[in-house]
C-alpha cells in the first residue's frame, strides 16, 4: 500500500525548540541540514544568530528560542530547517531533527507557525529600534 495523504489531512513539518514542539507548513518547508558553521552578522537583531550559505544563496539562521523566550537545551546538535517565504528563504534552527507528521485537518494544531505571520513579524521586529517619533 503507498502512502497517500486523505484530502481531510493536512501535512506539517514538526521541529523542537528546548522542550516545545512547533507545526510548520509542510509545503513551506524546502530542507533540512546540519549546522555545520555558522558566520555571524555585525548589527543583525539578537534572534538572528548569523547566516550560512546554502545552495549558493545566503540564508539567515533565525534562533525562535529568543524570538518566543524558550530556555534552548542546546546548540551542538542544531539542525536548520530552510523554509521559503513568498520567494525569500530563512533557515530556524531545530534543538531535533525535524519529521513530518499528517494531521486530520479538524484536529487544532497548537504551536503552529505561521510562515508568513512569522516573516512579518521578524521584519517588523528588525525595523523598530530605527524608527523614531516627535511627540512634540
Amino acid at each position: 500500500m503507498s502512502e497517500e495523504i486523505k484530502e481531510t489531512e493536512k501535512s506539517y513539518c514538526v521541529f523542537g525548540i528546548g522542550e516545545r514542539e512547533f507545526l510548520i507548513p509542510k509545503e513551506s518547508v524546502m530542507q533540512v541540514l546540519d549546522v555545520t558553521r555558522i558566520f555571524p552578522i555585525p548589527g543583525a537583531p539578537d534572534y538572528i544568530v548569523g547566516a550560512l550559505p546554502v545552495r549558493g544563496k545566503i540564508i539567515p539562521a533565525v534562533d525562535l528560542a529568543k524570538v518566543y523566550n524558550i530556555e534552548r537545551l542546546n546548540y551542538s546538535d542544531n539542525k536548520l530547517l530552510v523554509i521559503d517565504v513568498k520567494g525569500e528563504k530563512i533557515g530556524i534552527l531545530s534543538d531535533i531533527t525535524p519529521f513530518f507528521v499528517n494531521v486530520e485537518s479538524d484536529i487544532v494544531v497548537e504551536d503552529f507557525i505561521d510562515p508568513e505571520k512569522l516573516f512579518e513579524q521578524l521584519k517588523v521586529s528588525s525595523q523598530k529600534p530605527a524608527e523614531k517619533r516627535d511627540d512634540k
